[in-house]
This record gives C-alpha cells, structure tokens and sequence, in this order.
C-alpha cells in the first residue's frame, strides 16, 4: 500500500540539484503566505477602513503588482532572470518587514503594501522564466509541477498560523511574509545556479522553439500568434478556475445558509491536501499528452465540477466535486508553464511571461462584478449554466487549436524575427 502511494512521487526523483532548492524555496514562500488571504481583514478590521475604501485599496495593491509584473518582463530578459527574481523578492519582502512596524498606521501601511508588491510583480516573470531555464523539455512537466507542489504545500500551512497571529498580533503577519521571503530568496541567491543564460548562442536547430532570437517581444508574438490565442484561452479557464472562491461560496452559503461558510472552509481544506496526492498522478497519467489537450482535459473536469455542485445537494456530492475542480487545477497551473516555456524562446521567456500574467490578470480583475450582477439578476443556476458552457467552449477550443498547431507544425517551427 505504502509503494502504491509513494509510486507516483518517484516522478520527483534525479532532478538537478538546483531544482530542489529551488522547491524548497517555493515552499518556505509559501509558508509565508500571511498577508493576501488576510488582506481584506488587515484593511477592515485593524485600520478601520470601510468596506468599499478597503476593496479599492485591494485593487491597487493588485494594480501595483500588474505594474511591477509588466516592468519585470523586460528587466528580467535585459539583466538575467535569476538577478531580478532575488532583487524584486528580497526587495518586496525588505517592505513587507518594514510594514510590520507600520501595520497600525492608517496612511503609510498601505504605502509600504503598494511598494513591496510593486516588487513582488517585478520578480514574478523572472521566476516563471528561472523555472524554465532550469528544466530541459524532458524534465518540465516534473520540474513545474514539483515547484507548483511546494508552494501549495507551504501555502496549506501559511494562513492557518497568519489566522492565529490575526487578532492578537497583527504585525507579526508582515515580519513573518517578509522574513519567509528573505529566507526563501536566500535559498535560491546559495542554492540555485543558472544554467541557461538569456544571451546564449543560437542554437543550431532552427526548429528549437527555445532557440534565442533578435527583436522585441512583439515580433516574437507576431511570428508566434498561437502564443496569443493561448494566453486567452487559459484566461477562460482562469476564470472558471475562480470561481471555486467567487460563486461557489456564496452558492454553498444560499444553499446551506449558516452550514455554507464552514463546508466552504472544509473543501478548501480538502483541496490542499488532495493536489498533494494527485499532482504527480495526474502529471504521469498526462506525461505523454501534449500539453493543450491537457488543458481542455482541465476545461471539461471544470465544467464537471461545477455541474455536480449546482445539481447534487448531499455534501459528499460537494467533495466529490472538488475532486473534479482540484483536478483541473492542477493541470491547468501545472501544463500552461509547461507549455510556454516550450514554446516561448529563452531570450524572451521573462516578457511573454509578463505579457501572458498581464493579459489574465485585466481579464480576470472584472470577474467578481460580472458574476454578481450575473447572480442578482439571473440567480444561481443560470449562472452556473453560463460557467459551465463557458468551461466546455474553452476545452473545445483548445482541441481545435492542438489540431491547428498538430496540422500546420507551427509549434515546431518557430521563425527568427529578424
């Protein structure tokens, strides 16, 4: 029995070195993951600010971070992946820590929240961009999924302490995200040697989708449109994918009344601690499937998901919903890396990142008023019907685009923009 679980975690086993630091350090940033899932309550409930002021101050932490996330796409390609994720990490944490003296401050806590996400966004395709230059095609799905699997698993532990230091020392929650950075950040500064340098040589093969090319990124997406059309998609599937935190708890909270937060808290539960186990399954069951199929695998699992939650109201159902859910998330964050760092070429790999971040994160920011408005004047179950067919018409797009790419081999013939 114990063989049988331990098994597919064997996927995990000979990576390079640096890999699992780098998962160590995924895991000790994610354990520090104190402030974001408190930050509506920080705003609220210590610094007395109203609900409507609060959510604004969210939306520009959040506009701050798409600020920093579009600057670090070229920073990271011009100076090196690796340099720009330690500088923007340490530098955001360094404000997160300084924050911890200022968390009561009703003017300048959100200052320091606006700078050191500012950073965080700079870091964010530079670390997208190190994972991929420290993988070959061969070891990717393993490499992507393990660091996926850490930082899940330090961000199960996270806010379960941030919970506890909430309400009596709220400081504390900015010193630990900020120290857990700086610890995490270290790791990889020792740790984690670049293998791959964005000023490398051409590669001779002329069909390598990661071989170096000239130009700015726009010409790369312009010999690469496949690249947009997928970056839209995936944001459709971002979009079902949150509503596990958007619809279906105010759902669970219609059908269930005061039940409807605690079941929600129990599946959130359950899900952190199923990717666990099914994160290595579903990437060996999938190693062999390219990675867009994968994709509208994780469509179809979504539009399940959310069928058996609006259809069945027995609370196991629920759980046996969330198997489904947790399922298309973990391919859909696992297989859409995979696929771009096959597809993006290294000397532009950190500002496609940045460009596709961007592209889902305008796209998704709407996404809460949308499904309000959609709930207040149509109710739940058209609601559900629109996410679930907008689940289905995304996986059926994605097949088409896999047959396009499969029939025309414009995923194995990059051109030189030159």
């Amino acid at each position: 029995m114990l063989k049988k679980f331990v098994h597919p975690f064997l996927l995990y086993r000979g990576l390079p070195t640096d890999i699992y630091f780098l998962a160590l350090a995924r895991f000790i940033l994610g354990l520090g993951n104190f402030i974001i899932p408190f930050l509506f309550l920080l705003l609220t409930l210590t610094l007395g600010y109203s609900a409507t002021t609060a959510g604004e101050l969210a939306m520009g932490v959040t506009l701050f971070y798409l600020i920093g996330n579009f600057s670090g796409g070229k920073l990271s390609d011009a100076l090196g992946h690796k340099i720009v994720m330690v500088s923007g990490e340490f530098t955001g944490s360094a404000g997160l820590i300084l924050s911890s003296f200022f968390h009561d401050w009703h003017l300048m806590l959100p200052v320091w929240l606006f700078i050191s996400y500012f950073f965080f966004g700079i870091a964010l395709p530079a670390s997208n961009a190190l994972v991929a230059d420290l993988s070959t095609e061969e070891n990717r799905n393993a490499v992507i999924s393990l660091s996926y699997l850490s930082y899940n698993l330090g961000s199960g532990v996270g806010p379960v302490v941030a919970g506890y230091l909430f309400r009596s020392h709220p400081g504390w929650i900015f010193f630990g995200n900020g120290l857990a950075g700086v610890i995490g950040i270290l790791i990889v500064l020792l740790g984690v040697s670049r293998r791959r340098d964005p000023q490398m040589t051409p590669g001779s093969d002329p069909a390598d989708p990661e071989k170096v090319i000239g130009g700015p990124v726009w010409q790369v997406l312009k010999a690469r449109p496949w690249l947009l059309v997928f970056g839209v998609l995936c944001t459709f599937l971002w979009f079902t994918l949150n509503q596990m935190t958007i619809t279906t708890p105010l759902f669970l909270a219609h059908r269930y009344g005061e039940n409807g937060p605690l079941l929600f808290g129990q599946l959130m539960t359950f899900a952190s601690l199923l990717v666990v186990i099914i994160t290595p399954v579903l990437i060996r069951m999938t190693r062999n499937t390219c990675e867009i199929k994968s994709l509208a695998v994780a469509g179809i699992l979504f539009a399940a998901g959310y069928l058996l939650v609006m259809l069945f109201s027995p609370i196991a159902m629920q759980f046996v919903a969330w198997f489904f859910l947790s399922a298309g998330e973990v391919l859909l964050l696992t297989k859409e890396g995979v696929y771009l760092a096959n597809q993006s070429p290294v000397s532009h790999r950190g500002r496609i990142n940045s460009i596709m971040t961007t592209m889902r994160s305008l796209g998704l920011m709407p996404a809460c008023i949308l499904m309000g408005a959609c709930i207040q004047y149509f109710g739940y179950i058209a609601t559900w019907w629109v996410i679930i067919i907008i689940a289905l018409i995304t996986a059926a797009a994605l097949l088409l685009l896999s047959h396009h790419q499969k029939q025309s081999g414009s995923a194995g013939s990059p051109e030189d923009v030159n």
